[in-house]
């Protein structure tokens, strides 16, 4: 479950250096920017926990609706998150490098080196003047807006939790010892969402359901560490999807945004929705974690006896293919997060777009992947947490359906403006 910076293109530093009395324009080629700054803010928040936290997600959605908010600050295409000022006079470049410093600097400050180095490199593209100071002035306005509607927010709040003892309910698995990964965090407030148990998916099939038995069967047998029904590629691919989405989609946005022929404002949205869709996601998906407190396929296969289910075998040895993360099972986090946030790419680029794809889990022999589309993608992702032996199949439909659902929402956040 384990789970850097670019120079400006020319037409950047053209569009910055427009007359300061010329209303700045969302002109195309000027979304270097808004790359640069998700490469360094997604490097340093794993370098610091490798997103085994929720820090990492919420400080690039806090960067990159900073830098949102910023840039329709200057002309309003979309939407703004927390900062509602105007200032038709500001340079954008500037604007939307400060904001993200900004947020960055509060977040990391034992990294400000590294944000310094890039600010100063995007503000070198800037024409000295009133027109780059008010830019200044309005990432650093932004950012502080952000900044505080996110004090308090609960986003790590521990809480606790204790184990249920009825067949069905979720236990401890080895090695954590009765360990359980931030229970309170489903208390954290969203960024988009309106309330995440009204997205709360319904509750997992009985255990002498006939959907029950199916689903055991099949993770008990394609799961286990020792599969012989397991092919080759769905146990490199079970492995190559483990890197976490914080990582991996980032990266993937990055590869497919094309900074010569995209707009600031367009790629701050994109970027800004992907990371709050992760978020959010974490967030719906952990209420329904706890909500329903389902048991691993680890304990189910093991404690099968006791199910009342006539169609399902305990095997006391069974094993994964990887060790089980420590929390509930349903809904599964990443075919929500997948879901989340290739709904977005989808959305941005057209659900059917091939692409190629590569994430840090990658095993040998497979350096990347090619998708005919976002959703084969997001399929795929959804089935690796049953061939590693993690969920029933039930609880990766349903994390795709719920990614699917936090994706629409946090659209509704940056809506375009009508003229």
């Amino acid at each position: 479950m384990i789970r850097l910076v670019a120079l400006l293109v020319a037409t950047a530093a053209c569009i910055c250096a427009t007359a300061v009395e010329a209303r700045p324009q969302p002109a195309r080629g000027d979304a270097t920017v808004i790359v640069d700054w998700n490469r360094l803010a997604t490097q340093i928040a794993f370098d610091e926990d490798q997103f085994l936290t929720f820090k990492g997600a919420r400080a690039l959605s806090m960067t990159h609706i900073a830098q949102h908010d910023s840039l329709n600050a200057i002309q309003r295409i979309f939407e703004q998150f927390a900062y509602r000022e105007r200032d038709r006079k500001a340079d954008p470049l500037a604007a939307a490098a400060r904001a993200a410093h900004d947020v960055v600097v509060a977040e990391y400050p034992l990294r400000r080196a590294d944000a310094d180095a890039l600010l100063a490199a995007h503000l070198s593209q800037v024409r000295d003047g009133p027109a780059e100071s008010r830019g200044v002035e309005v990432g650093r306005r932004a950012a502080a807006a952000i900044l505080a509607d996110r004090q308090g927010d609960g986003y790590d709040f521990e809480g606790t939790y204790t184990f249920g003892t009825e067949p069905g309910d979720y236990q401890t698995t080895p090695p954590f010892n009765g360990f359980v990964l931030q229970p309170g965090f489903r208390f954290a407030r969203p960024f988009a969402l309106r309330t995440p148990h009204a997205l709360r998916p319904s509750k997992p099939p009985r255990l002498v359901s006939r959907e029950y038995a199916t689903a055991f069967n099949e993770v008990k047998d394609t799961g286990r560490v020792d599969s012989s029904t397991r092919t080759p590629d769905q146990t490199a691919y079970a492995i190559w999807w483990m890197e976490f989405v914080e990582g991996s989609m980032n990266r993937l946005a990055r590869r497919l945004v094309d900074p010569d022929a995209t707009s600031a404002w367009h790629g701050a949205r994109l970027f800004a929705r992907l990371n709050v869709s992760i978020f959010d996601g974490y967030l719906a998906v952990w209420d329904s974690k706890f909500a329903h407190n389902h048991w691993r396929p680890y304990t189910a296969i093991r404690e099968a006896a006791a199910d009342g289910n006539r169609k399902t075998a305990p095997d006391p040895g069974w094993e994964p293919l990887r060790t089980t993360p420590p929390f509930p099972e349903y809904a599964s986090a990443h075919s929500t997060v997948c879901g989340a946030t290739l709904a977005v790419l989808g959305d941005t680029f057209g659900d059917r777009t091939r692409f190629t794809m590569e994430t840090t889990s990658a095993p040998p022999g497979m350096p990347t992947r090619t998708f005919r589309s976002f959703g084969e993608a997001a399929d795929e992702c959804a089935d690796s947490r049953v061939r590693l032996g993690w969920h029933f199949r039930y609880a990766t439909d349903q994390g795709k359906r719920l990614g699917r659902r936090v994706a629409e929402e946090v659209a509704d956040r940056f809506k375009r403006l009508r003229h």
